[in-house]
């Protein structure tokens, strides 16, 4: 059950409008059932521009932890991200690359996860077939990463997870 007024969602015993205060009419009470299937069933429509951008603007903060971590910081912490001798402790497999940055082979796997981001960004933007799975996965990944990757986790999963959006989406979905 909706606002006559404002369109947002009721409570089906309140008899005002939470949002605008609208009284609600008396003889308007539904059944909890028919109030189910009733509601919006375009999650994922209306969410989906938001969700593509807030996983571009994490891919590219990703991607600026790697440029930190590859390049400043063999200038700030040289001890830690540049040498082969890491406080008295020599570094394993020192000429191997990635091991050879010391500890800035993190930046590595930052920089992964931020080519996914992106590429997931791309991939909910035009609607392809593949990035809901992919969605579902770096959603459930972020969850990990408090307090900022697990909000953007949480409300992925929120968007794509439940079986109509699963629908929804493939309505939208490009092959």
């Amino acid at each position: 059950m909706f606002c006559d007024h404002c369109g947002k969602p009721l409570n089906i015993r309140s008899q005002y409008c939470t949002a605008c205060g609208t009284r609600i009419l008396p003889g308007a009470s539904i059944s909890q059932a028919t109030a189910i299937q009733m509601a919006p069933a375009d999650r994922v429509r209306r969410n989906i521009g938001v969700l593509a951008v807030l996983w571009a603007i994490n891919g590219v903060i990703r991607l600026l932890e790697t440029f930190a971590f590859t390049f400043i910081g063999p200038l700030v912490l040289p001890h830690v991200f540049g040498f082969h001798n890491w406080f008295g402790w020599d570094f394993p497999l020192r000429g191997l690359w990635p091991f050879s940055m010391g500890l800035a082979w993190i930046s590595v796997l930052f920089g992964a996860f931020g080519v996914v981001h992106l590429v997931l960004a791309w991939g909910l933007s035009e609607r392809k077939a593949w990035a809901r799975p992919l969605g579902l996965i770096v959603g459930f990944l972020a969850l990990i990463r408090f307090p900022l990757g697990t909000a953007l986790g949480a409300y992925t999963l929120w968007v794509l997870l439940p079986e109509p959006s699963a629908r929804e989406y493939d309505e939208m979905a490009v092959v």
